[in-house]
């Protein structure tokens, strides 16, 4: 029988990357992306002025749902009226790329509209579905960082990181740059901080993580000391610094109530202590994928110390449970937990059910497609 992935490997292996609160998640800790080189040197022919929204579009298309600028109207998200919004939003899309230097300021400035109303827009922009509309989104958010909105340059880097298209972002870079170094802006820093990273030059990273959270150009009162903090304990993790990894996590845990600091913190623990259960509690409490998978891990090898082995999915109880919990946000490892424990018990369908949901999954897919294969050899 397949062995199931047990607790400790994933333990030291578990990977959370965290945004303000979006996770994300890569699958292994020790797992770092790959070299690039600078996004300055990459970004030879970065867009020039504002990103022309495509003629296929129609513009009322284009637009946001009225239904959501009410919403974000009533609750005080947005200060002008939803039909001022709209109208900004056709006179923008008319304008744009055909307009000289400087329009989108004069453009504001007609319709009283703030570059951070701006940014709310294109966030809202964002929620929708049609090509058009996140054209639009990304337009207005870039010309919204332009106009000096911190919070639209974070959004654009942030999501440039996400998805791996930092070199095409010189000018937003340029400005996050500034806001770090010149206005000692310490979300600016922790940007900063994690593009250095993705970069892997961690010396680097490592120095902005903590001019964030230290003074005196930093602290621990701005949205994302948590983040900074966890990822100078990764960083620390890497260089095996086990004590100042230690001190970051529990500063980031225990001070900020971090939940990605409490699972990382677990995995400096005894194995199998009431501490490293504890921690991951924290974590899974608050959404952290990776501690589920491990807490099912754990409960999984308490069962295995039985003598009665478990003869139906009901025996495996909260392994199972925090198993499915996974594998139904999508953790690949956990899916192919739950196919091994379901061939364990004679239910096959099942199990390659389950393998069929992992192959969709990055890290997992190799191994669920051998898996796979190998079982519905051994049925046939």
């Amino acid at each position: 029988m397949s062995a199931v992935r047990g607790a400790r490997p994933l333990i030291e292996k578990g990977c959370l990357l965290l945004r303000s609160r979006d996770f994300h998640a890569a699958p292994f800790i020790r797992a770092r992306p790959a070299s690039k080189r600078s996004p300055k040197v990459r970004a030879m022919n970065p867009p020039a002025g504002a990103l022309q929204i495509k003629r296929t579009y129609d513009y009322e298309e284009s637009l946001p749902p009225i239904a959501l600028l009410h919403a974000a109207k009533k609750s005080g998200a947005l200060t002008v009226e939803p039909d001022q919004a709209l109208e900004f939003l056709r006179e923008y899309q008319a304008l744009a790329g055909k307009s000289n230097v400087g329009w989108e300021q004069r453009l504001c400035n007609e319709h009283d509209m703030l570059p951070s109303t701006m940014a709310l827009l294109a966030g809202i922009l964002k929620r929708c579905h049609s090509g058009g509309q996140k054209a639009l989104a990304k337009s207005v958010m870039l010309a919204a960082s332009r106009l000096g909105e911190k919070a639209a340059t974070f959004d654009i880097i942030s999501e440039a990181l996400r998805v791996g298209t930092l070199y095409e972002y010189r000018a937003p870079l340029e400005r996050l740059g500034t806001l770090a170094k010149k206005d000692n802006d310490p979300q600016a820093m922790t940007l900063l901080g994690k593009v250095l990273m993705g970069e892997r030059r961690e010396k680097e990273a490592l120095d902005w993580f903590r001019r964030a959270t230290r003074e005196p150009t930093g602290g621990l009162d701005f949205d994302g000391a948590g983040e900074s903090l966890v990822s100078e304990g990764r960083i620390l993790s890497q260089r095996g610094d086990r004590n100042g990894a230690k001190a970051a996590f529990e500063k980031a845990a225990f001070e900020l109530d971090d939940p990605s600091a409490y699972f990382y913190l677990a995995q400096l623990q005894e194995p199998r202590s009431s501490n490293q259960q504890v921690y991951l509690l924290k974590a899974a409490s608050s959404g952290v994928v990776e501690a589920w998978h491990n807490l099912g891990a754990l409960e999984l090898e308490n069962l295995n110390k039985q003598e009665r082995k478990p003869t139906s999915l009901d025996d495996y109880g909260m392994a199972r449970e925090w198993f499915q919990v996974a594998a139904a946000e999508g953790f690949g490892l956990s899916m192919i937990n739950m196919a091994v424990i379901c061939k364990a018990v004679g239910q096959m369908d099942k199990a390659l059910e389950w393998l069929e949901k992992a192959e969709g999954v990055d890290g997992v897919r190799s191994e669920a497609t051998a898996m796979k294969r190998q079982w519905e050899t051994s049925v046939s």
